[in-house]
């Protein structure tokens, strides 16, 4: 009798984010701060960055699916939500900001098309702007990262509505 092995979904994520993670490495490394200076810290654009950042502060990850240049709600949230200073402090104290941009008219650092488009699929991401909060460690031991998602949401129109979302994940 043939006996099939089912597998947890956070396995298939969990390998294609340690495979971006080492093209990560091998790709040159990039400026990473975004256009955004509105922001209390810049978003970063490299995933490498992202979880050693997270890790010297022990905060998770929020990852921000955009495509800033063809996205409505992705330009109301940079204007109404990011630039707020509710959320520049709630974000300062509480999470790396990882931003994740499909422009088609804006240059992308080296080698963040290919992270972006892997990391989409491997979060099933469809619609824009998403949020995903994870939690990133590094397995000295074998060289890889470990990534486990806590959360996802989408559009919430104001500081206060979004930071309620995603504080949810920031207590698990």
């Amino acid at each position: 009798m043939n006996h099939m092995k089912v597998t947890s979904p956070f396995k298939f994520v969990y390998f294609i984010l340690v495979a971006i993670l080492a093209l990560q490495s091998c790709s040159p490394k990039s400026s990473d701060s975004s256009s955004t200076t509105t922001s209390p810290q810049p978003w970063l654009v490299n995933m490498n960055n992202a979880q050693a950042q997270s890790v010297k502060d022990k905060k998770p990850i929020l990852v921000y699916f955009t495509s800033g240049d063809t996205c409505g709600l992705c330009k109301q949230l940079e204007a109404d939500v990011f630039s707020s200073p509710m959320f520049k402090e709630w974000a300062e104290k509480k999470v790396v900001l990882f931003k994740v941009d499909f422009s088609i008219l804006d240059q992308l650092p080296a080698g963040s098309q290919e992270q972006n488009t892997a990391m989409a699929r491997s979060l099933k991401v469809s619609t824009y702007p998403t949020f995903w909060m994870l939690s990133v460690t590094h397995e000295v031991e074998n060289g890889r990262f470990k990534v486990k998602p806590i959360g996802y949401t989408g559009y919430h129109p104001s500081p206060e509505k979004l930071i309620g979302a995603l504080q949810n994940f920031v207590r698990r």
